[in-house]
């Protein structure tokens, strides 16, 4: 591929790179991620992302945590003719009583800095569908017990 001016905001072979975790999950595929590693090479760019397919009902194996920092967990649709149906039931604890907030449609899940959330539960599944997260800054230690 020919480079142009832009090239040097592209992070490329970003394929399992970073995981969530120092252990693989059998519920979800193998994943696309970029954390500082990566994208020192954009200058200027500090987000933290992974992408990956959940492919089987089941609780994530992250336990309850929180952040120094605001995070985003997005759950969307594989149907591309229906991307408003997630084809699952999740199920996503917030706060200190882990009051349970449930959807079956594709959603962005905003948790604003120190809010302790997680486990998510897949309750039900009738298909694959997209998950990932999204942390608006590139450090990777910021994962702590939720109290």
């Amino acid at each position: 591929m020919a480079k142009n001016k832009y090239e040097k905001y592209f992070v490329r072979d970003a394929v399992g790179t970073m995981p969530p975790m120092a252990v693989e999950n059998p519920l979800n595929s193998p994943f696309v991620a970029a954390g500082p590693e990566l994208l020192k090479a954009i200058e200027g760019a500090v987000p933290n992302f992974a992408l990956y397919y959940a492919m089987l009902a089941g609780m994530f194996m992250e336990p309850p945590h929180m952040h120094p920092n605001d995070e985003y967990l997005m759950f969307i649709s594989s149907d591309p003719q229906d991307m408003k149906n997630l084809g699952a039931i999740v199920e996503v604890a917030f706060g200190s009583d882990w009051e349970k907030g449930v959807f079956s449609q594709s959603a962005l899940v905003y948790f604003p800095k120190n809010l302790p959330h997680c486990p998510n539960h897949v309750k039900k599944m009738d298909r694959p569908f997209l998950f990932g997260h999204f942390w608006p800054m590139g450090k990777t230690s910021n994962f702590i017990p939720a109290p």
